[in-house]
């Protein structure tokens, strides 16, 4: 039987866009475990996933190049990529709102919902950094031998 991990300090954010998701994603599987974080640490976790996220949203535009577009899986993972980043500030919302709701009525059934939603963020997240590293750089461009090839969903080795 795997033994259940620590909790994770929420006062500690690390500072790489990568380091920050897992993070996230150890903050929101403790609340689902009912972790006693005080709301304020819940607000100021919120407040760096968001700030993060965004971030990444203004300063990656797609992580493939233009020129790329010849090709069809590249044409589709570009449009994934940014397809992305507009739902990554609709599901910010939403972890508002699931905050707000904590904040309204704090109880364990609140914040686990908080936990479970983090989670699926965190996984998001995941998936789309995936997807980013299979593409081509800008300065990169397109390889001679092909486009890269996503690896299958669920898979982030």
């Amino acid at each position: 039987m795997a033994a259940t991990p620590a909790p994770v300090d929420p006062r500690q954010p690390p500072t790489e866009f990568d380091d920050v998701v897992e993070w996230f994603d150890g903050v929101s599987r403790a609340l689902v475990l009912l972790e006693a974080y005080p709301l304020e640490d819940l607000r100021q976790v919120v407040a760096v996933i968001r700030r993060t996220v965004l971030e990444h949203c203004r300063t990656d535009g797609g992580s493939i190049p233009e020129a790329a577009s010849h090709s069809p899986e590249l044409d589709r993972r570009r449009r994934l990529l940014v397809a992305d980043h507009r739902w990554f500030r609709l599901s910010l919302e939403q972890l508002d709102w699931f905050l707000g709701v904590v904040a309204g009525e704090d109880h364990g059934g609140h914040r686990q919902a908080l936990g479970q939603y983090g989670r699926v963020f965190a996984e998001s997240l995941r998936r789309h950094r995936t997807v980013e590293r299979a593409a081509p750089s800008r300065e990169e461009g397109v390889p001679d031998d092909g486009p890269a090839v996503a690896p299958a969903p669920g898979n982030h080795n």
